[in-house]
């Protein structure tokens, strides 16, 4: 899928609370921040970036995959700082189906925003870019990912043993598979 042809340029959303919009440098040192949170990346694949200068990396390679058509990563912004609290993304794009991501800073943690996110973000992915199935792959141990996507009528569909590997840790663990079609998708 092309979604850059579709979309023509980065969208912004907002909800009440939040605006997802395209990374910006300007973002590197918050993202640096709440990436040295382990509570934030211990169910990732990585630690985040670990410099403010790794953290610009990071953010011109994800925009660069919203180019090149592999990524649509956005910042989660409140939305009367423009500070980035967290990112949200679509990627793995295959046919008609793509995979949903997520973290955010843990001062930030249930109060709801997450859910304003990936609501908005299954609405872009269902409705403007017509995918028929996003799905999410989420550790073993990630109650609360678990949670939220169950709250959005994902299904639980498989375990995955020793599926993802750390990239720094060389730990594997064991995953859950969740998918959610476009006709089960409540807002």
């Amino acid at each position: 899928m092309n979604f850059t042809k579709i979309l023509k340029e980065f969208p912004v959303i907002e909800t009440e609370r939040i605006r997802l919009r395209q990374l910006k440098k300007e973002d590197a040192d918050e993202l640096l921040k709440y990436y040295s949170n382990e509570n934030v990346y211990r169910y990732l694949d990585w630690n985040g970036p670990e410099t403010s200068e790794k953290s610009y990396k990071v953010i011109d390679i994800w925009n660069k995959g919203y180019i090149s058509g592999w990524i649509i990563r956005f910042a989660i912004a409140d939305k009367l700082t423009d500070k980035i609290i967290g990112t949200i993304f679509l990627s793995e794009f295959e046919g008609k189906r793509a995979e949903i991501g997520y973290e955010l800073s843990e001062n930030y943690w249930r109060q709801g925003i997450m859910s304003e996110a990936i609501g908005r973000i299954l609405s872009l992915g269902f409705e403007r870019l017509g995918l028929t199935r996003i799905q999410a792959f989420v550790c073993e141990e990630n109650i609360a990912s678990k949670e939220i996507l169950k709250k959005f009528n994902f299904k639980e569909e498989g375990y995955l043993r020793q599926f993802e590997c750390h990239n720094v840790t060389g730990e594997c663990k064991d995953m859950y598979v969740y998918g959610l079609i476009n006709t089960e998708f409540k807002k």
